[in-house]
């Protein structure tokens, strides 16, 4: 007969990764149904597109992120390994062979590109190696849209504490 002392309980991992990285946050972001009028997934869900840089920025991203500066969410995609659509029908949009509508779960393999943040060369765009993304859909489409209704997260302020409220724990 076993004892309670033999018997060893094993639990599950749990996710390393606790914090949302800029990826999960972005697909976050494109899954809800209230910003479609800034930021939407192109039709065949392997792009996404800023529609209203201004309104996106002021009332969308800051939901989301500390910085409201578009400069700063364009180096986010770029150290994330997204690439700028740069003809056709889907010039100005992103994508990224990891971040496709439908399949969240893609996004935990994505990979910071550190050597990136140190400056140096970028590739400069070239048009005749874009996909055509229209095509790819009609022999393996994805999931369709399934928007979430819940509503957006509040803007969250970052202002600092004066020194008499801050809270100090031991």
């Amino acid at each position: 007969a076993r004892s309670p002392a033999d018997v060893v309980e094993i639990r599950p991992m749990q996710n390393v990764r606790a914090v949302k990285t800029f990826p999960k946050k972005l697909m976050e972001i494109l899954s809800k149904q209230d910003v479609t009028e800034y930021i939407t997934w192109l039709p065949h869900g392997r792009s996404f597109k800023i529609l209203n840089q201004e309104g996106f920025m002021s009332e969308i991203y800051p939901r989301f992120f500390k910085t409201t500066h578009y400069k700063s969410f364009q180096r986010q995609l770029n150290l994330w390994d997204f690439k700028r659509i740069t003809k056709g029908a889907d010039r100005g949009a992103y994508y990224h062979q990891l971040f496709l509508r439908g399949m969240p779960n893609l996004v935990k393999r994505m990979v910071l590109d550190k050597e990136k943040d140190k400056g140096g060369v970028r590739p400069s765009p070239n048009p005749s190696d874009e996909p055509d993304f229209y095509a790819l859909a009609e022999k393996r489409p994805l999931p369709k849209f399934i928007p979430d209704k819940s509503p957006l997260p509040m803007k969250v302020c970052y202002t600092e504490l004066p020194p008499s409220e801050k809270k100090v724990y031991y």
